[in-house]
């Protein structure tokens, strides 16, 4: 084993560390849906998944980087048997609440539901101009699902980027291969910034696999920098780590309490700029062993974050389904 390899091993992500940072991502989101008058910028919970996501995918990947293959059948296997399962509770749930009751959202649910399933439900919503910023009463309790389905066709893609970032890091060398990502995260930005039309309802762009692209690719670009320039892996000074990663929950949440989904500056790249700061937070809180540890409410953030998946399926459908039956 080489030594830059044994070194990525050392810095692999430390699982409590992401879990609270997930558990932050999680809180946001819940909030913005259940109060969204209290907590207009809690979406932005939603492209700190996605860096986080493309972060993994890279750390998660280091040691195939010397290998001859990578095991996709077995990659999509492991992504498969974890998401799709709890997916399939949950939905069977919901529809079956929505049969009892007599729900008019249960029209059409077939397409919806296939959609789903098949991992393209956020074009799906797209083609139905489905608004992500609209009130809930009414809406469909999967609409949070184009996540889901922006995350699985970046699965799909995964092992084809990771077989062009490897071409490019043999021939290359690491420290000039790591900067591959920053190619498709700079032109989905584009595409946000091209395709983004000032006054009107800015879904399309939110929901959009090309357009939302960066974020992941910013978590993808993160992974390989601290993989390939060891001095990233370098620990901040014990004294400043707690004020300065405060100062980092701070602004956090203040974005989620003041910024709105119609901000057109988000758009025109301020949501790559929080994305950015976003990969900075990772960074900071993967560079500190005890961090999670000596943070007040850390290890509940943890707790949710380790469960975010399953927190993240159950909590819409049920504000929906509450809200509709109380209207």
């Amino acid at each position: 084993m080489t030594q830059k390899n044994e070194l990525s091993r050392q810095h692999l992500p430390k699982k409590k560390g992401l879990d609270m940072l997930k558990g932050i991502a999680i809180l946001g989101i819940f909030f913005y849906h259940l109060i969204p008058s209290v907590f207009p910028g809690g979406f932005l919970g939603v492209p700190l998944f996605f860096v986080l996501s493309g972060y993994l995918m890279y750390t998660t990947s280091i040691s195939y980087l010397d290998a001859d293959t990578f095991p996709a059948l077995d990659y999509y296997k492991k992504r498969i048997s974890r998401l799709i399962p709890p997916l399939f509770v949950m939905v069977m749930v919901t529809c079956c609440v929505m049969t009892l009751t007599h729900s008019r959202q249960m029209i059409g649910i077939r397409e919806q539901i296939l959609s789903i399933f098949l991992g393209y439900n956020n074009w799906w919503q797209i083609t139905q101009d489905a608004s992500y910023f609209s009130r809930l009463t009414g809406a469909s309790p999967f609409t949070h699902l184009w996540f889901l389905g922006v995350e699985m066709q970046f699965y799909l893609l995964w092992p084809l980027l990771f077989f062009l970032y490897k071409k490019c890091y043999h021939r290359l060398g690491g420290k000039r291969a790591c900067f591959f990502f920053l190619v498709p995260a700079l032109l989905s930005l584009t595409a946000m910034i091209c395709l983004y039309h000032p006054g009107t309802d800015p879904s399309r762009v939110y929901y959009g696999t090309d357009t939302m692209g960066f974020t992941l690719c910013l978590g993808m670009f993160l992974g390989a920098l601290r993989h390939n320039y060891p001095i990233l892996c370098t620990p901040a000074d014990r004294k400043r780590q707690l004020p300065v990663f405060a100062g980092m929950l701070g602004i956090t949440l203040v974005l989620f309490l003041i910024i709105k989904g119609s901000n057109a500056f988000l758009y025109l790249g301020g949501m790559f700029v929080i994305s950015v700061f976003f990969a900075v937070m990772i960074l900071f809180t993967e560079n500190q062993k005890t961090l999670p540890q000596e943070l007040p409410l850390a290890g509940q953030a943890a707790f949710l974050g380790k469960y975010s998946y399953t927190i993240y399926l159950w909590h819409y459908p049920v504000i929906v389904l509450l809200l509709t039956a109380l209207h």
